[in-house]
């Protein structure tokens, strides 16, 4: 890789908490460590010592499916954790164990495709009573294993031919013309019903196979089994991949007892915190919107279209209350998942890592969603920035940002919600993204521009003008960019957001 992407918007590595890092840790220093909420027992030779014998595991097992059982309690799953916990003590089978524990999530879960779309569609057509539908779902899923196998097997010869060289754009691309075609008129009736019972069976894999693509052009060859192992991992996911592909996870997988317990540890302490976290969330909720009846931000929000405008000062702190909540639930969401991927043995960096801690966009961006984060630098980011602009650094990393934190953003949005396409048609589905692209584009200036004066700034003096008032303008920054972040709405124009917005600034008329 291009030794100028050190410089760039990838600024993982800047941000790693301390506690995240590889490695074995110094013993515990008792009178610093007295002070923490959540006692660093990971760096603790005697917790790390007890955790690789049978009793500590026992032990760890145990306390983290009680932990499993009070989130449960909060409405936070966890639990897949005791099957974690049993699938990193048995290291030699752990890459057989994943894609096991992975297919029975799935089986589990429906295997995420959209059943509700494909049976609208099948309406749509008035072939209700010519399809079997559990057969047609059942042959798509095992049409698109059988595609994910034969592309992760050929992809090393494929990516030869100059075409394909770039598996992003070309997942990208195919998955685009093949919703077009579904949506043109000579696709009408079975072909149309066929074309979106793939898309929608493909689609929440589309990710995974895109790292899985770009693992196989390394020079480890690993079994395209293991690849399809990590598809929506059992320790939990979106459509964004945690723990990205399966070179990422190599990289942070335990590999010794030592390791393994030390990852545990980190586990355990990062689910405790997710309880904390989780109770403030709760208590948070109930005060705000129990208690005070505080309305919430999208009822302002449509209370203002309607013609009944909530004062302005209830608008602001549904907003300020939205963010709040916002932030505490990725920590609680994203914690819950990290959590258990360390159980299994992989010490996965944080999904959420103090945010309100951050002092510029890029650092908060970074800090907020990882993985998200990870998944438009490795796309559309690194893409970008090794190709155009190499002679001037400043605009080659601006442009670079733009297309991951704008255009990036926006297209994995647009497919995530591809659904809108065949309920609304083309011209709704892609006007009703006026707004979302809006924020996205600011989004992209903002994170941008604050990436460039982060590299000429000189760091100011004093608690105050040097953390309090940088962290407090993010803050600010990303409530009010949230008026316009509406990915699922497809009613409420990006002028009656423009408007409110207005409103909230003391305006009444917006011209």
């Amino acid at each position: 890789m291009n030794t100028d992407s050190s410089a760039s918007f990838n600024m993982a590595q800047a941000y790693i908490p301390v506690n995240d890092r590889r490695g074995f840790a110094q013993p515990l220093r008792i009178p610093k460590s007295a002070w923490r909420i959540i006692p660093q027992i990971d760096k603790d030779p005697r917790f790390v010592a007890y955790a690789q014998r049978l009793p500590g595991r026992v032990a760890l097992f145990g306390i983290f499916t009680a932990l499993a059982a009070l989130l449960g309690f909060l409405g936070v799953d966890l639990s897949v954790a005791p099957l974690a916990t049993a699938c990193g003590y048995k290291q030699q089978y752990r890459r057989y164990l994943i894609p096991a524990a992975t297919l029975l999530l799935l089986w589990k879960n429906g295997f995420w495709v959209d059943v509700g779309l494909v049976q609208r569609v099948v309406e749509q057509e008035g072939l209700a009573n010519q399809i079997n539908q559990p057969l047609l779902f059942f042959g798509m899923l095992a049409l698109v294993l059988v595609l994910c196998s034969c592309l992760l097997v050929f992809w090393p010869r494929i990516v030869s031919i100059p075409l394909f060289r770039r598996s992003t754009l070309c997942l990208i691309s195919g998955f685009i013309a093949l919703v077009i075609a579904a949506q043109s008129p000579i696709a009408a009736g079975m072909p149309r019903v066929l074309l979106w019972s793939f898309l929608v069976t493909l689609l929440p894999y589309l990710w995974f196979l895109a790292y899985a693509l770009a693992d196989t052009g390394t020079l480890d060859r690993t079994p395209f089994w293991q690849h399809l192992g990590v598809f929506h991992p059992f320790w939990g996911s979106t459509l964004t991949p945690f723990g990205k592909g399966l070179s990422y996870l190599g990289k942070f997988e335990a590999k010794t007892p030592e390791d393994l317990a030390i990852t545990q540890l980190k586990g355990l302490k990062l689910a405790s915190w997710t309880l904390l976290l989780a109770v403030c969330l709760n208590s948070f909720n109930t005060l705000v919107h129990a208690y005070l009846a505080l309305p919430h931000f999208d009822d302002t929000f449509l209370g203002y279209v309607a013609g009944a405008r909530y004062p302005r000062y209830l608008c602001w702190a549904s907003l300020v209350a939205y963010f709040v909540e916002d932030v505490l639930h990725m920590a609680v969401w994203g914690g819950a998942i990290i959590a258990c991927a360390r159980m299994a043995g992989f010490r996965l960096l944080r999904n959420t890592y103090r945010p309100l801690e951050s002092t510029t966009l890029a650092e908060f961006w970074n800090r907020y969603y990882f993985y998200y984060k990870e998944l438009l630098v490795d796309h559309f980011f690194y893409p970008v920035f090794l190709r155009y602009f190499r002679a001037n650094r400043k605009l080659r990393t601006f442009f670079a940002t733009f297309m991951a934190a704008c255009v990036g953003n926006l297209m994995f949005h647009f497919i995530r919600d591809i659904h809108f396409v065949a309920e609304l048609g083309w011209w709704k589905a892609v006007s009703g993204e006026a707004s979302h692209a809006f924020y996205t584009f600011l989004l992209a200036i903002g994170v941008g521009v604050s990436q460039m004066r982060a590299q000429n700034r000189e760091r100011s003096k004093g608690w105050l003008l040097g953390r309090v008032l940088p962290c407090l303008w993010v803050a600010l920054f990303f409530c009010v960019l949230h008026v316009f972040d509406a990915p699922l709405d497809r009613v409420h124009s990006i002028w009656q957001r423009a408007e409110f917005l207005s409103y909230l600034m003391g305006i009444d008329t917006w011209i």
